[in-house]
């Protein structure tokens, strides 16, 4: 049988798990079918603690795959359900110009984006224009030795 189940990494005071499709006669950090994403719990913005593919959750689940209780938990917490018998497993991908689904990878990007870096003065750095960028020389090329 497959489960869906949390594979252990980090180390100790640092915990940091894999999601992952793994026969259930594994060990519990033995070979994965397929990783699904991962949960790290001491991320403070909830929106990037855990990062699922779900449409490749919903196929393991349309598939038979039994979810752990943690993981279990972690998908009613996001959402991801089962799909119903004939619907088809894989999401539709979102509109080009709407915000990111919490819980994907892409929303994790987004949220964890570093803010631009503060000037010595504390006052913001200007970002370079795209003028400026075009205006800057290329570096110039060594010829090709022969």
């Amino acid at each position: 049988m497959v489960r869906i189940r949390m594979k252990s990494f980090g180390r100790r005071h640092r915990p940091f798990f894999r999601i992952c499709a793994m026969d259930s006669r594994t060990g519990r950090d033995g070979r994965a079918i397929e990783e699904l994403g991962h949960y790290d719990p001491m991320v403070r913005n909830l929106e990037a603690r855990t990062v699922l593919d779900a449409s490749r959750v919903r196929y393991w689940l349309s598939v038979g795959a039994q979810p752990s209780e943690k993981v279990q938990a972690i998908l009613n917490r996001l959402g991801v359900t089962k799909p119903a018998p004939g619907e088809p497993w894989k999401l539709p991908d979102p509109p080009a110009g709407a915000p990111p689904a919490p819980g994907t990878a892409a929303a994790a990007a987004a949220a964890t984006k570093i803010p631009a870096l503060v000037a010595k003065a504390g006052a913001p750095a200007a970002a370079p224009t795209p003028a400026a960028e075009a205006e800057a020389p290329a570096a110039p090329t060594a010829p090709p030795q022969s």
